[in-house]
């Protein structure tokens, strides 16, 4: 429908990050530093999701159906990239954002209903999940890590 949008949020919780968080909050009198640092390095996993056709824990994204295969190359959009259409690259409208305390990625105005299909799938339409945001185990290790530089003055 016309001047509808679709607004998703996809928070990640955890107990090691948010205790960390509170100490940087309590300790650090401006925290808009770190939490730009985070979001830029949220934003640089995210892309590289798309590069490696993975899924934030590594998992393969599904295969594109021969339907969509057929599609693109009608189109002349190269098949060899999942998520990559011919006027639409979903990894190029994705960019940080970030506040006193919280840091992330967010996708552009206008593709929320195609990022929210292609992160969760679409039953209806036979649109297999191939997800795109998120953060793993890793990704958590480094976020405290840049936390904690803030908290003892090394960056």
């Amino acid at each position: 429908m016309a001047g509808t949008q679709t607004n998703i949020s996809i928070d990640y919780d955890s107990q090691a990050v948010t205790t960390v968080l509170d100490r940087l909050i309590a300790n650090v009198s401006d925290t808009q530093p770190a939490m730009i640092e985070i979001a830029e390095y949220l934003h640089e996993r995210t892309r590289d999701h798309f590069d490696n056709q993975q899924d934030p824990d590594g998992t393969p994204w599904a295969p594109l159906a021969p339907s969509t295969l057929k599609a693109k190359q009608r189109k002349g959009v190269p098949v060899d990239k999942i998520l990559h259409g011919q006027h639409l690259h979903l990894r190029d409208t994705i960019f940080p954002f970030w506040s006193n305390n919280e840091a992330g990625v967010s996708t552009g105005p206008g593709t929320e209903a195609y990022a929210a299909t292609q992160q969760f799938g679409a039953d209806e339409r036979s649109i297999e999940a191939r997800p795109f945001l998120g953060v793993n185990a890793e990704d958590e290790t480094e976020v405290i890590e840049i936390m904690n530089q803030f908290l003892t003055g090394g960056l």
